[in-house]
C-alpha cells in the first residue's frame, strides 16, 4: 500500500507540475485559504505543492520498499498512519512556505 500510494503521490505531483491549474478554482490544485487569496499566492502554492507532493511520493516509495524488505507483512494500518503523517507534514510545510513568502492579506513580503 505504501509503495502504491507513493507512486500515486509522485505521479500526481508530476501532473500538477506539468499541468498546474492556471486560475483559482475549487476543484483542481492545492486549495487552502492562503493559496486562494489571489493569483500570485495561487501560482506559488501550485508550484511548491507539486514539488512537495513529488517528494512525499518518493519518500513513501522508498519507505515502502525498505519496510517490505525488513518486515514482510507490514500492517496496512501502520502504512496508513505513515501516509497520513506524510500528508499532514506536507500541508504544514506548504503553508509555512506561503506564510514566509506572503503577508496575511496575500501581498508579498
Amino acid at each position: 500500500m505504501l509503495y502504491e500510494l507513493g507512486m500515486l503521490f509522485a505521479i500526481g505531483g508530476l501532473i500538477f507540475k506539468i499541468f498546474p491549474p492556471k486560475k483559482i478554482n475549487g476543484v483542481y490544485g492545492y486549495r487552502t485559504n492562503t493559496s486562494m487569496k489571489n493569483q500570485d499566492t495561487w501560482k506559488v502554492a501550485q508550484k511548491y505543492s507539486a514539488n512537495s507532493m513529488i517528494i512525499l511520493g518518493i519518500v513513501c516509495i522508498v519507505l515502502g520498499f525498505i519496510l517490505n524488505q525488513l518486515i514482510k507483512n507490514v500492517n496496512i494500518g501502520y502504512q496508513g498512519i505513515i501516509v497520513l503523517i506524510g500528508v499532514i507534514a506536507m500541508l504544514i510545510l506548504d503553508e509555512v512556505h506561503l506564510k514566509k513568502v506572503f503577508n496575511k492579506d496575500g501581498s508579498r513580503k
